[in-house]
């Protein structure tokens, strides 16, 4: 804390003056934490995305995509839900029965095998969803053992 003092006025004390340069850093600091944090908590269920070099842009939609999510331990997780595979397919096809243009949004992690989810791609496509869209990561790289960083 600074004071700024003022001798030319009698009667006048010492003016307090109040340094906001370290108030400043310290929430500049905390914006950037959270800004790196706060993407990847999304539906409170940790998913490392697979790396692509040129992602697709959002594409507008009237109605929000259906997300499913594949964790490591592949359950599947649609509409906050956890279930198994053929659970998963069941629901879909109900969804797909009363919303026929509704897109779906397919999470996995990084870490489930790859075969899982192209099957799993392929059913949703064989239901009858023609927009499939794969969720990916811009942030992550593979390194040359295949674990990611």
């Amino acid at each position: 804390m600074g004071m700024a003092v003022e001798t030319g006025k009698p009667g006048k004390g010492p003016k307090p003056s109040i340094n906001v340069t370290p108030l400043v850093d310290v929430v500049l600091v905390l914006l950037i934490i959270f800004m790196l944090i706060i993407p990847n908590m999304q539906d409170d269920k940790p998913i490392e995305l697979i790396n692509v070099m040129f992602p697709d842009k959002d594409a507008d939609s009237k109605e929000e995509p259906l997300v499913v999510t594949i964790d490591r331990n592949e359950v599947y997780t649609v509409e906050e839900q956890d279930m198994a595979r053929e659970q998963a397919i069941g629901l879909l096809k109900e969804v797909y029965a009363r919303s026929p243009k509704r897109k779906v949004l397919l999470r996995g992690d990084a870490k489930v095998p790859y075969k899982a989810v192209r099957t799993f791609f392929k059913d949703v496509q064989d239901i009858g969803f023609g927009g499939v869209s794969l969720a990916v990561g811009a942030q992550r790289k593979w390194d040359g053992g295949g674990e990611v960083d």
